[in-house]
């Protein structure tokens, strides 16, 4: 018999059936967790590179910043100490100009700030004091000149709006401030000779103040910007900051499989998962369904009073149900798995009982059913009625027998019973009807006693009288026979007709050949 495991709790099928919801919404938060950490560890990477890069690129500067004021130190304290000055500043000068073109102008001033001499040449002093920003040089040379050391001046715009500083040297002769050199650097100029090309195809780079004003700027792309970082530009100071900018580049074609991959391996599963809850949701309704079928058929096996037994094609006993077991006496446990013969089968019928059972495996058993005596497990014989029919499984293959049983002994019972009180009303009938035949049969009785009296009168008359002779009574003797037999055969038809008999049975004549 088909077994039904217990049903499952409602809360837990449905935290079964949440299972997969839970599931695809933690893979799709591990899905986009793990894209957005990598976006993320991308941005840090190029973050990283970025500051890398710029502190590379600040170093470079201060490090060429830095030898110029050396050189210019180097040439303060030459011009200081030398008698032949103006041939030294226009060596020396001219050397430092040739290696280092991030400087435009170098100015050798007095004590007064009178340009003693100046390179490039070409242009006098005083219109290159004017074209330099009279007053930023002035406030340069006086903090130079207070200080005691080299200083950079605030940038300051010329014609074309060029952004420059300047960087002025004190000149010392016997401890005794005797001038200034005064280099010019266009911020442009800078940009343009000590940022690689390397690093403009990869990065914009500006200067800007703290108002964000753009001074210089180098680049060579051209995109939307990604990230920028800003460093302090010092020297030469004054809020100058050096920002870097980097843009947007093409995304590497191997992290555009592994997205895709990522992509479409958490589509497969999401799928996947959908399916497993799809499928969860329809076996909980293929159970839930096949519980009410079981439901229903124990209430139909339990309502049932025809037994039903099932067999497999070898004879083996594979289901009974309870009214067949409530027949026989047996219960399911002594029933199912055994084989002929069957503990229910009578003794004495074994051998007709095996071959009946021998025609139903072979296909043979009558379609309207047979009758044949088992017995119960106390011993007690009843009569069956069977009928057998094929045993088909759900894929269509003939599997076995089921036969459905019928106790018939209390209906034989009930029809012997019946039968007696057919007979008994009858019998009943017969007697009615005699006596509605009593005065008819009491006429014809009359008749032939009637005549007995009157024979037998005469006959005493005669032989009463003094000439008798016996010859003359023996008619009416005869007579008085004949009508005696006549009034017993009367009644022995009428005896013969209400008497309770049974039948007679004989065997018919056969003729001879």
């Amino acid at each position: 018999m088909l077994q039904i495991t217990r049903p499952t709790n409602t809360r837990q099928l449905r935290w079964f059936l949440a299972l997969p919801k839970l599931g695809i919404v933690l893979l799709l938060a591990a899905v986009i967790a793990l894209l957005w950490m990598l976006h993320q560890n991308e941005l840090e990477e190029e973050r990283a590179g970025l500051i890398k890069d710029v502190l590379w690129l600040e170093q470079n500067l201060r490090f060429q910043l830095n030898g110029n004021e050396e050189r210019l130190q180097q040439l303060a304290a030459d011009l200081g100490g030398n008698n032949d000055r103006k041939r030294t500043f226009r060596l020396r000068a001219g050397h430092i100009l040739a290696n280092n073109p991030e400087i435009s102008h170098l100015l050798w001033l007095d004590a007064k700030r009178t340009i003693i001499n100046s390179l490039p040449a070409g242009e006098s002093p005083d219109s290159e004091m004017e074209s330099f920003g009279p007053a930023t040089t002035q406030k340069t040379f006086e903090l130079a000149q207070r200080l005691g050391k080299r200083v950079y001046s605030e940038p300051f715009l010329l014609s074309g709006n060029v952004a420059h500083f300047e960087m002025a040297a004190p000149i010392y002769v016997d401890r005794r401030f005797v001038g200034e050199l005064i280099a010019i650097y266009p911020l442009q100029t800078l940009l343009n000779d000590h940022v690689p090309w390397w690093f403009a195809e990869k990065y914009r780079v500006i200067v800007v103040d703290e108002n964000d004003t753009q001074f210089a700027a180098k680049s060579n792309i051209e995109g939307t910007p990604s990230i920028s970082y800003d460093l302090p530009f010092d020297p030469p100071g004054y809020g100058l900051k050096l920002r870097v900018t980097s843009y947007k580049s093409a995304v590497n074609p191997v992290q555009r499989l592994l997205a895709a991959a990522i992509i479409i391996l958490a589509a497969g599963v999401f799928w996947s998962l959908w399916i497993v809850r799809d499928l969860m949701k329809k076996r909980s309704q293929a159970e839930q369904a096949l519980r009410a079928e079981h439901a229903f058929r124990t209430a139909m096996e339990d309502s049932l009073t025809v037994g039903m037994r099932a067999r497999d094609l070898q004879g083996r006993v594979i289901y009974v149900n309870p009214a067949f077991c409530k027949i026989t006496g047996f219960s399911r446990e002594e029933l199912v798995g055994t084989t002929p013969p069957m503990a229910y089968w009578v003794p004495e019928q074994i051998d007709e009982t095996f071959a009946l059972h021998q025609a139903v495996l072979a296909g043979n058993a009558p379609k309207e059913g047979f009758e044949i005596t088992f017995q119960r497990k106390n011993g007690e014989h009843f009569e069956a009625l069977v009928y057998e029919a094929k045993l088909i499984d759900g894929n269509g293959q003939h599997t076995g027998w089921m036969a459905s049983v019928l106790d018939i002994s209390e209906r034989k019972r009930t029809e012997e019973l019946a039968r007696q009180q057919q007979e008994q009303l009858q019998f009943t009938a017969r007697l009615v009807t005699m006596g509605e035949m009593a005065s008819t049969l009491a006429h014809e009785l009359n008749q032939p006693l009637a005549a007995i009296a009157s024979y037998n009168t005469g006959c005493l008359n005669l032989m009463s009288s003094a000439d008798f002779k016996v010859d003359e009574i023996r008619p009416a003797l005869e007579k008085i026979g004949t009508q005696a037999q006549r009034a017993g055969k009367i009644i022995r038809r009428v005896h013969d007709f209400v008497r309770k008999s049974e039948p007679k049975r004989a065997l018919p004549n056969r003729r001879r050949h």
